[in-house]
């Protein structure tokens, strides 16, 4: 029962990592694009998913640092 409620744990932090880093994707793109968006809400949202890369990556190497001891 343990193994199946860690396997759970490690399938939805996998699929969230995975689906934050897809919108994140999705933000530079859109404001990247050529669309007829303001040009304040363009940046504003390549902001906001430059912001969640770098959350993203500060997040793993804290964890990372956290699992060795550093």
């Amino acid at each position: 029962m343990k193994v199946a409620v860690i396997a759970t744990i490690i399938l939805v932090v996998l699929f969230g990592g995975v689906a934050y880093l897809a919108a994140a994707g999705t933000l530079i793109i859109y404001a990247l694009g050529n669309n007829k968006a303001t040009k304040g809400k363009r940046t504003f949202f390549g902001i906001l998913g430059a912001v969640m890369f770098w959350s993203a990556i500060y997040t793993v190497v804290q964890i990372i640092k956290i699992k060795n001891g550093i």
